[in-house]
């Protein structure tokens, strides 16, 4: 009786090849995806368990496409940000990247994009998370780069000057110019992607922000996502992220109570979700009115 691929498979993930070595015809192969034992990922390949999400599917494709090309190629863009668990917002998760060792164009074999080699970059088995950030706004949106960046500052997985010194690298690539802008924002002191693109929409409107605002309370020192700089409103992005299961049953009467000792120190307080997020027109209004009503 064949081997089962959780026996030959490296981290979850196993080729057809490998799958015959071990006993599988073609048929058997076929037959063990029918019944839920191995779940195709990318031509040839398997991962011996089902993806949990599209993030997950994206962590375990990378992996065979990067067994598959022989450490010819490194994970990139944001494939590699998945791998350092970064946040990949704006992002399509249906397709793998990877970025050659040495010389090849680019080309594109669904679900894999494989492309040309950063020239000077030391071989891995993905590219440094600074080019990752890059890499990510220049194929999705500079608004992926700005969060991935926060994230990466954050939490000490990417320092300012690794940054810097990754861009002149892209100097060559189209829309290079709205991804180093963008990223001229990038602080360490963003503790979520949505308060990242929060921050970046305010700015945009022409406000001026200061993150991880301390606010001296009867409770003692606490922190609001944003102040509007010059005034006594506070911003704060209301994602489920702050809500996590390990926060406990009382996460949300905590944060209540913090949100009343603002008040009580005569801040104001705006709240927003992440379907709010891209509207500016909203957020703006919101902005106005609340300092409106605070003049009045």
């Amino acid at each position: 009786m064949p081997a089962m691929p959780s026996e030959f498979a490296h981290r979850e993930v196993f080729s057809a090849a490998q799958a015959r070595r071990a006993g599988f015809t073609s048929d058997a192969l076929a037959r063990l995806v029918g019944t839920g034992g191995a779940h195709p990922l990318i031509r040839g390949w398997y991962a011996t368990r089902p993806p949990q999400d599209q993030t997950d599917w994206n962590r375990l494709a990378t992996r065979a496409a990067f067994m598959r090309m022989g450490r010819r190629a490194m994970a990139s863009h944001t494939s590699a940000l998945i791998w350092q668990r970064l946040p990949t917002v704006y992002a399509g998760l249906g397709r793998v990247h990877l970025t050659r060792i040495g010389p090849g164009s680019s080309r594109i074999r669904p679900p894999v994009k494989l492309h040309a080699a950063i020239p000077g970059l030391e071989a891995s088995d993905r590219v440094p998370v600074a080019h990752a950030v890059i890499q990510s706004g220049l194929e999705y949106q500079p608004l992926t780069a700005l969060a991935a960046a926060d994230a990466a500052l954050h939490t000490g997985r990417m320092s300012l000057g690794d940054l810097a010194a990754a861009l002149p690298t892209f100097a060559g690539h189209t829309n290079v110019g709205p991804v180093r802008a963008i990223l001229a924002e990038a602080d360490a002191r963003i503790e979520s992607p949505g308060e990242s693109i929060l921050g970046h929409r305010v700015r945009s409107l022409g406000w001026d922000v200061q993150p991880q605002f301390r606010v001296e309370t009867d409770l003692g020192r606490k922190f609001a996502d944003f102040r509007i700089k010059g005034t006594r409103l506070l911003l704060e992005f209301d994602g489920a992220i702050k809500y996590r299961d390990d926060d406990g049953p009382d996460a949300v009467f905590r944060e209540k109570r913090r949100e009343d000792s603002f008040r009580r120190r005569r801040w104001l307080i705006e709240r927003f979700v992440w379907s709010e997020l891209d509207d500016t027109y909203l957020i703006d209004r919101r902005i106005r009115t609340a300092l409106q009503d605070d003049a009045a």
